[in-house]
């Protein structure tokens, strides 16, 4: 699970340093191309949300409060996942819009979204993980007692 978790905060990590790099504008406009908030909301997230990714992918990397960073990763990325599945028009004769993903100029694809699906895949393994480790670690509980040795009720 380390390899995992090292991968996916070095995603979240390029991801906040490709928008991080450009004007919050660009981003901004890739965000509205979504049509899913409000254009003000759209410039507010496309300046916090390069933050909350590199927040996250240092915390992944660092291996701390993992709970909260795998939830938090879910989390982003089932938006993130789920916005990109209702952009997609894969006949449209107009093209795609941009993903965002990684900074501007890569359209919403098939590709894409099954990149993002494996990412938010792996996410929902660190957290489903993170949360059993937690439990399993908790004293007092069953789980943490060796088998055979389980508290008379």
């Amino acid at each position: 699970m380390t390899a995992g978790r090292l991968l996916l905060g070095a995603v979240f990590l390029y991801a906040a340093y490709t928008k991080l790099r450009t004007s919050f504008l660009l981003f901004a406009m890739a965000i509205d191309a979504y049509k899913v908030m409000p254009e003000s909301m759209a410039v507010a997230a496309a300046h916090v949300l390069p933050w909350v990714e590199l927040a996250v992918g240092v915390a992944l990397i660092a291996g701390i409060w993992r709970r909260l960073t795998t939830t938090a990763a879910t989390v982003l990325l089932a938006v993130f996942f789920t916005a990109m599945a209702h952009a997609y028009q894969p006949d449209s004769k107009e093209g795609q819009i941009s993903c965002g993903c990684f900074g501007l100029g890569e359209p919403i694809s098939a590709k894409s979204l099954m990149r993002d699906g494996a990412l938010l895949a792996l996410s929902l393994a660190l957290m489903v993980a993170a949360y059993y480790v937690a439990r399993r670690a908790r004293p007092g509980s069953m789980a943490a007692l060796p088998a055979g040795n389980e508290a008379s009720p």
